[in-house]
């Protein structure tokens, strides 16, 4: 069995104290959560974000984060094509209370990406506003490739991040 399939192993595996849990992504719980920050936008100017997520959700392993059963975080993966694939993530207001159990999981989640999707290259874009994301993007080996000018739904630039 794979890993990004068994989320009580993924859970064992990162160590969670009890009020930490992760699970699969469930559609459901998203207005639970209080977007953060620039995360905000994709609510704010795409009608109908929700059923953007589920579909991305579908397209590939796709979690939430829980904290006393409140969502702190969702993200995910896409596969593009073979060997290539792109992270999605939004986060709650709280998630700064949850910064080393947070960190944690996503190390472990990014390095299964990689080795049980058989990825040479993980991508991500981070609204050029969110100075914090881009900075911790970097502390997770990802390397800055280049400013997708106007890029977001916002008509901002983000930046194009990966890791290879």
């Amino acid at each position: 069995m794979s890993l990004l399939s068994d989320i009580v192993e993924l859970n064992r595996l990162a160590k969670l104290q009890p009020d930490y849990q992760l699970i699969d992504y469930n559609p459901v719980l998203l207005p639970m959560l209080t977007p953060r920050g620039t995360d905000s936008v994709f609510f704010d100017n795409i009608a109908g974000f929700s059923k953007v997520l589920s579909g991305f959700a579908e397209m590939g392993p796709a979690y939430m984060a829980t904290h006393k059963g409140q969502v702190i975080c969702a993200f995910g993966c896409i596969p593009l094509w073979p060997g290539v694939g792109e992270c999605w993530l939004l986060t709650d207001v709280s998630l700064p209370d949850h910064r080393r159990p947070f960190h944690r999981v996503t190390k472990l989640i990014l390095d299964s990406f990689m080795s049980e999707l058989n990825l040479i290259r993980l991508q991500i874009t981070v609204h050029s506003e969110n100075v914090l994301a881009h900075k911790w993007a970097q502390v997770l080996y990802f390397k800055q490739e280049g400013v997708l000018k106007r890029f977001g739904p916002d008509g901002k630039d983000f930046f194009m991040l990966a890791r290879c």
